[in-house]
This record gives structure tokens, C-alpha cells and sequence, in this order.
């Protein structure tokens, strides 16, 4: 037997199991501040404000650059293929999908995962090594109120708003830079999209990027804390909640395929 290749499983596995074990405690202290209607405490709204703040206004240039590029090249691409094939009706279907099942959602969590996903473990893991949290804890100042249901509110709110903006952007914005480039008029290219999209794309945006974001909230909260008392920690765990992340998004993008 290959017991190193049987040692690497087993810390594979048990690193796994704590992981979401620890997301699964956290994700249950959040839903029980959030119950207790801890949110409308003065101190706690005004944590959510500033997480709202950065996660989801800060990155607004970003994502209208990112829609702009995606989206011109996603409607240069499509139109031209479809009027090449004589199938120019189809151009609203094709985009709806493109960009509200998959370009959108992917793109938007991405951007969330690099800008804030890090931040909140860097910030969670420097907390963790300085003590701060046992003063909150000291101070009888609950955590879950304080430090995890506003972020993670922050993340779940950021992921459909910004993935909203950027099929928008995407859609119209896309059109108005290369559109010139086709024989069709901006008019005849709205028709098709209002026609073909449907309230449950919109709601599958939602749900998919409110629960990505979610995600990657409880996985940089668990990967913070889950540091002990060294600096050194913080770069391993910043590393491992990338991974973990990228592979819960892949996760959910397959299961909101399958149904």
C-alpha cells in the first residue's frame, strides 16, 4: 500500500470535513442572528452598510469594464455566427443564456472572490492572530452579530446586484460598441431580448449568484479563523480558500445545469 499517497488523503479528507464542518457552524450562528433581527441594531446596520459599500459599490467600475468587454465580444460573436447561419431569431435566446445562466453569474462571483473574498480572510485571519476576536468574546459582544451576518448579508446582496449590472451593461452596452458592425438596428436587437427573456432566468440569475456569494463568504469567514497563532498561516489559508472556492463555484454552476 502507498501510505504516503493514503497520508495526502487522509489530510485531504479531514482538511475537507473540518472546512465545511466549520461553514456549517458558521452559516448557523448567522441564520440565528439574523432571526433575532440583529441586523436592525444601530452597530450591526452600520457594519452592513460599509460591507455593502465595498463589496458591492467599490467594484462597480470593474464590473462595467468587464460587461463592456464580455458583452461586446459575447454579441459580436453571436451575431455574426446567427446571421451567417440565417438564424438572426434566435439572437435574443442565445444571449439570455449566455449571459444571464453563465457569463454573469461566473464573472460577477470571480471579481467578488478576488476583491473581497480575500479581504475577509486576510481581515478574519489578522483578527484571529491578534486577538481581537477573544476581546469581542471578552466584551460580551457577539461575533456573529458583529463580524459574520453583515458580511456575509454584504456577499449575498453584491452577487445579484452586480451580476444584474453587468447583463445590462453587457447586453445593451455590447450591442453599442460593435453593433454598428451588423445590419441591425438597436430597436429590432431589443425586441428580441425582451422576448426572450423570462422570469425564471432572472430568478436563476438571482438564486445562482446569491448563492455563490454566499459561498465564498462562508469559506473566507471559516479559512480566516481557522488560523492559529502565526502570520505565516495567513498566505496558506488565503491559498486554500481560493481553491476551495473556485471548486464550490465549479460545484454549483454543474448542479444549476443539471436542474
Amino acid at each position: 500500500m502507498n501510505l504516503p499517497l493514503v497520508r495526502t488523503l487522509g489530510r485531504w479528507a479531514i482538511d475537507r470535513s473540518q472546512s465545511y464542518t466549520g461553514m456549517a457552524r458558521i452559516l448557523t450562528r448567522i441564520t440565528a442572528a439574523f432571526l433575532r433581527l440583529s441586523v436592525f441594531n444601530p452597530a450591526v446596520f452600520f457594519v452592513l452598510v460599509r460591507q455593502i459599500y465595498f463589496t458591492a459599490v467599490q467594484p462597480l467600475t470593474i464590473i462595467i469594464v468587464a460587461a463592456l468587454v464580455l458583452g461586446s465580444i459575447t454579441v459580436h460573436i453571436l451575431l455574426r455566427a446567427l446571421l451567417t447561419l440565417g438564424a438572426y431569431e434566435q439572437i435574443g435566446d442565445y444571449l439570455i443564456t449566455a449571459m444571464l445562466h453563465h457569463i454573469a453569474p461566473i464573472t460577477c462571483t470571480l471579481i467578488i472572490v478576488l476583491r473581497s473574498g480575500t479581504a475577509v480572510i486576510t481581515e478574519m485571519a489578522l483578527m484571529k492572530i491578534n486577538r481581537e476576536i477573544d476581546t469581542l468574546d471578552a466584551m460580551a459582544v457577539p461575533v456573529e452579530e458583529y463580524l459574520y451576518l453583515p458580511r456575509f448579508l454584504a456577499f449575498v446582496i453584491a452577487g445579484p446586484c452586480l451580476s444584474f449590472c453587468f447583463c445590462v451593461i453587457g447586453l445593451f452596452g455590447g450591442f453599442l460598441t460593435l453593433g454598428f458592425l451588423h445590419d441591425i438596428t438597436f430597436a429590432n436587437y431589443l425586441d428580441r431580448l425582451l422576448a426572450a427573456v423570462h422570469v425564471s432566468d432572472v430568478l436563476n440569475l438571482i438564486a445562482k449568484s446569491a448563492l455563490m456569494a454566499g459561498l465564498v463568504c462562508l469559506v473566507a469567514l471559516q479559512r480566516g479563523l481557522s488560523v492559529q497563532r502565526s502570520f505565516t498561516e495567513v498566505p496558506i489559508r488565503l491559498i486554500q480558500g481560493m481553491i476551495q472556492i473556485v471548486t464550490l463555484i465549479i460545484a454549483v454552476k454543474v448542479l444549476f445545469n443539471l436542474f
